[in-house]
């Protein structure tokens, strides 16, 4: 989920110079009076204005034309076509107030590729407009405070960031704000007091149980992530329901979709990555000039930090890195400098899980102590003013020195690639045994400063963790012991950001979504309708992956034998020969249903998803669905289930009856040395939640 609409901060940026990363010498008050006509798409502002002393420029939405009192407005060039229009602010001395009144139409604007939200409305079903819409004038690159009233139709009720009134009729924002949102509509509201801030939700139907889940957490992640970096910059938060499927968060409020909303496991995932934006994102403002880091920090510090937290953080990373190796390498991968927001699987590789990785990285060098001292050195150098990467850096490695967030790892795009290049252990003339152990980077190019974790498990039942510090792209390890090596795993808790060998990622459907060709193979027997909903499938993957080819099934020889192929529907023909490869422990293929575990599912019942297990072969899939609908359901719903290998949802609701992900059989970077393999080693690091002293919320 993003911290907020790609597009918003986007043409914001294009519009404003970028913040100065030191204290803020000024801010630009706004006294709004706006009246929304949503029969007829109208707005009308009226907007008090005080400005600080010297030359000012402001920058309003070309579709309306202000008028000032007590200042002229001078016309400046704009670029033929902008959506915005530049006007000079000419003033007698001394005079800091001044009054503008602008009205016009918010039409039909953009949509967004990914859910089809527009970039602004205002019509019979409700208002959102934020600074792409150009609705209130914004002065230079200086940031603001406002107060808002707004007339609305009867029934409805509006919302903006900060404070509200007691009657409901005005918000007010005495923090600095990098942007100014008025989202209005039919909403029930629901509030609770927490402590000295209020929680509020705005449904879109009065449904009291949702509400109810969502203010019985909220508070509790406010308290956290209070603890663990600094006070809540804001006196409310709120869960706003929006009729596309959005999860968006803005200063003091979270705009999530209606679908999203009612997901059970949103209130442990997107609702504390949303709230966490209130410190990085809306609290401290990105730099973009450095790249976006704001998405891999909130992610690392709330996603990864509630599955660490369950044990689970091992298993995150290394998706994170499965998920970078499926569709960010082989050259479409980007600099983090270049990172603005999320538009694609590979950007969302590079901006999530690289930066994330980047912060864990730093995290295991400098220790929790010494993070969490950097994370609250951040927010009270940077509060309420814009940070890049290079301020960013210095903040969180203020308490120790380290290279984890050295430019190498920003300024370019790729990854390490790691191998063991050499093993040997034999006897010690001096007594026991002796570990000698050659680590290489084989990655093209220069070297990355990697510090990677050994496990070396004994023959006694002991183990010894080691962090080898790599000179070069040449690593190497040369240790005596008592005890006989019986194991070594390089990485193996996936503690650093590199490409991850063929050989360690499972049989998963990013290894199809990212492959440079995936063949959708199709039914030529099955019915018309059946047929054409296949065709429209592999028309919604083309233009998520842009890497689909299709073939019938009679066509099976056009198809290269080791390219990554999915065979679609149950009467398709290519099933027959792929039964043995779609066949392994806990998954087979009976007749016209599947055997996923002890459960059997059938056509009539269920869709499922397999794949073949074994890694070291071409990845081949299997989707078996029955109905145009389910099979449309699918094409939107099987990307969000990237790392997993197995599945199986009940026809017509596709509700999830199953998700696994496939173990990993063969892995390059664990070598055996014993006759008996002692597994692989537990993760005993503490999770980072131990260092604050209020709980995460429990999750029913």
């Amino acid at each position: 989920m993003s911290m907020i609409p790609a597009f918003v901060k986007t043409t914001l940026l294009a519009l404003l110079a970028l913040l100065c990363t030191t204290a803020l010498a000024a801010t630009v008050h706004h006294d709004l009076q706006v009246t929304l006509d949503p029969a007829g798409q109208r707005i009308d502002v009226v907007d008090t204005l005080h400005l600080p002393p010297g030359p000012v420029e402001l920058t309003l939405g070309a579709a309306f034309n202000p008028q000032a009192d007590g200042a002229r407005l001078e016309r400046l060039d704009d670029p033929p076509g902008s959506q915005f229009r530049r006007y000079r602010v000419l003033r007698s001395d001394g005079v800091q107030r001044i009054s503008l009144r602008h009205s016009g139409r918010i039409a039909a604007a953009a949509r967004s590729a990914e859910h089809g939200m527009p970039r602004a409305v205002l019509d019979a079903d409700g208002a959102y407009l934020d600074g792409a819409s150009g609705w209130v004038a914004w002065v230079g690159d200086t940031p603001a405070t406002f107060s808002l009233s707004v007339e609305l139709p009867a029934g409805w009720q509006a919302i903006s960031q900060g404070q509200r009134s007691a009657d409901g009729r005005r918000w007010q924002a005495d923090t600095p704000q990098d942007d100014i949102y008025l989202l209005a509509g039919r909403f029930t509201h629901s509030t609770r007091a927490h402590g000295k801030i209020t929680l509020d939700t705005w449904l879109l139907d009065d449904d009291p149980a949702l509400a109810e889940r969502y203010l019985a957490v909220m508070g509790q992640y406010l308290d956290f992530y209070s603890t663990l970096i600094g006070p809540y910059p804001y006196p409310r938060f709120a869960v706003v329901e929006n009729r596309w499927q959005t999860g968006y968060g803005m200063p003091s409020f979270t705009l999530l979709g209606s679908r999203v909303l009612r997901l059970p496991f949103i209130l442990h995932s997107s609702l504390p990555h949303e709230i966490l934006h209130n410190w990085w994102g809306n609290g401290v403002w990105v730099d973009t000039r450095q790249g976006n880091w704001s998405e891999g920090l909130t992610a690392y510090l709330a996603d990864h930090l509630i599955q660490e937290a369950q044990g689970g953080g091992a298993e995150y990373r290394r998706k994170l890195l499965e998920r970078y190796t499926s569709f960010a390498a082989d050259g479409r991968d980007l600099a983090l400098r270049d990172f603005r927001s999320r538009h694609s699987d590979a950007t969302q590789a590079v901006g999530y899980g690289k930066a994330l990785m980047l912060f864990h990285m730093l995290r295991r060098q400098i220790g929790d102590a010494a993070f969490v001292a950097g994370l609250r050195t951040l927010w009270q150098r940077h509060r309420f003013s814009a940070a890049g990467f290079d301020e960013v850096a210095a903040a969180l490695q203020s308490a120790a020195s380290g290279d984890a967030l050295d430019p190498r790892w920003r300024d370019a795009p790729g990854a390490p690639q790691i191998a063991i290049a050499a093993l040997d252990v034999r006897p010690n003339p001096a007594g026991g045994q002796r570990l000698d152990l050659h680590l290489q980077q084989t990655q093209a190019g220069g070297a990355y400063p990697l510090r990677v974790p050994i496990t070396v498990q004994l023959a006694d039942g002991s183990r010894d963790d080691i962090n080898l510090d790599f000179a070069g792209k040449a690593a190497r390890l040369q240790k005596r012991y008592a005890s006989a090596p019986v194991r070594v795993d390089v990485d193996p808790h996936f503690d650093v950001f590199r490409r991850l060998d063929a050989a360690e990622q499972p049989a998963s459907l990013a290894r199809l979504f990212g492959a440079q060709t995936q063949w959708l193979v199709l039914p030529g027997k099955a019915g018309e309708e059946e047929q054409n909903a296949w065709r429209a499938f592999a028309d919604t993957w083309q233009q998520r992956f842009g890497n689909v080819r299709i073939v019938l099934d009679s066509n099976m020889a056009s198809v290269p034998a080791d390219a990554p192929q999915w065979i679609l529907g149950w009467p398709n023909h290519a099933l027959a020969g792929a039964r043995d490869r779609l066949t392994a422990d806990g998954q087979r293929l009976e007749g016209p249903s599947a055997r996923l575990g002890e459960h059997r599912f059938d056509p009539a019942t269920s869709a499922v998803v397999l794949l073949d297990a074994d890694n070291r072969r071409a990845p081949l899939g299997f989707i078996g669905a029955a109905t145009p609908a389910d099979i449309a359901g699918l094409a939107r719903k099987l990307p969000h289930y990237s790392t997993y290998g197995r599945l199986a949802f009940t026809a017509g609701s596709l509700n999830r009856r199953m998700a696994e992900a496939l173990p990993v059989s063969h892995s390059p970077l664990i070598r055996v040395i014993g006759s008996t393999d002692p597994g692989a080693p537990t993760e005993l690091r503490p999770p980072l939640a131990n260092q604050v002293k209020v709980a995460l919320p429990t999750q029913r």
